[in-house]
């Protein structure tokens, strides 16, 4: 196993995956906050939990079994290669006010949501980046 694929990676993968995402759709919502009869759309965290629960399931199986390995350009990637360029798809979910013009973004909501992921996305890549330096580390040769 290579040290980029530790489990802990590929689910930070998937987070910084996920909430780059969902980060792409509220910024959608906030620019048509002013577009009658637009309804605000959210990516839903259970499609997320989903998709790790099935990675963690594709990690433990692979752990125990003989994987491929792509050595050419060409080749068809291994199959924890995809982790973090999972898409999502973002579903209907209307602010909690409506517009005279139909609009359902409410500006406040959005932002809060887009702070909040803000957040767990560099949460995300902070523990990546930790995680990263821990297997340096550990790689390094010790001096004598």
């Amino acid at each position: 196993m290579r040290p980029g694929d530790a489990p802990v990676l590929t689910l930070l993968r998937e987070s910084l995956g996920f909430h780059s995402q969902r980060q792409s759709v509220l910024a959608d919502n906030i620019a048509n906050a002013n577009t009658p009869n637009f309804v605000p759309r959210d990516i839903e965290e259970a499609q997320f939990h989903r998709a790790l629960q099935n990675e963690l399931r594709g990690s433990v199986s692979a752990a125990t079994s003989v994987a491929m390995a792509a050595n050419r350009p060409g080749h068809i990637t291994p199959s924890g290669g995809d982790a973090g360029n999972r898409t999502y798809r973002a579903v209907s979910a209307p602010d909690s006010e409506t517009t005279v013009n139909g609009n359902a973004v409410s500006l406040e909501e959005q932002m809060v949501r887009a702070q909040d992921n803000r957040i767990r996305y560099e949460t995300a890549l902070g523990l990546y980046e930790k995680s990263l330096g821990l297997i340096r580390m550990a790689a390094r040769p010790v001096a004598r």
